[in-house]
């Protein structure tokens, strides 16, 4: 696998987290080929641990393996707006790796070739806009902090 894990920060909440299932790295790369992306090293970290099942982290997210095909096709339906004929370009090279509520679409450009990239938002306004700097500060936000405030 990867010589540096940007997520193992999250190994230590684990028991909170709950049951974990991730992918196999045959799994992953049958993924980037499906999507034709490369994706960046701390997805394929995230994956690993939480594709299948992500237990109690980003529960709130449609971030598992069964959900990504649906994140891209609902974000392509968002980045138009019939009523004012705007349309935002969606590029190949994005990957909605995650989706909430139906009108917030996170995504990053795998084209950048950055280990850790910046996370995008697109909305059904429909706009993209920099949302994270970082996945593994999307991880931290959108995923641990809500977790351990829910806990306490």
């Amino acid at each position: 696998m990867n010589e540096k894990n940007y997520i193992s920060f999250l190994d230590d909440y684990s028991n909170k987290i709950d049951e974990t299932i991730g992918l196999e790295i045959n799994e992953i790369n049958q993924l980037e080929q499906d999507f034709n992306v490369k994706f960046p090293t701390v997805y394929v970290d995230f994956l690993s641990k939480y594709g299948k099942r992500s237990g109690y982290f980003l529960s709130s997210y449609l971030v598992t393996i069964d959900k990504l095909g649906n994140n891209r096709e609902s974000a392509l339906d968002a980045s138009y707006d019939e009523i004012d004929n705007i349309k935002v370009e969606v590029k190949n090279s994005y990957f909605f790796f995650a989706q909430w509520q139906g009108y917030n679409f996170f995504f990053f450009d795998c084209s950048t070739k950055e280990d850790d990239p910046p996370i995008y938002i697109l909305t059904d306004t429909p706009e993209i806009t920099k949302y994270k700097d970082s996945f593994t500060e999307f991880l931290r936000d959108e995923g641990l902090k809500p977790l351990l405030e829910n806990l306490s």
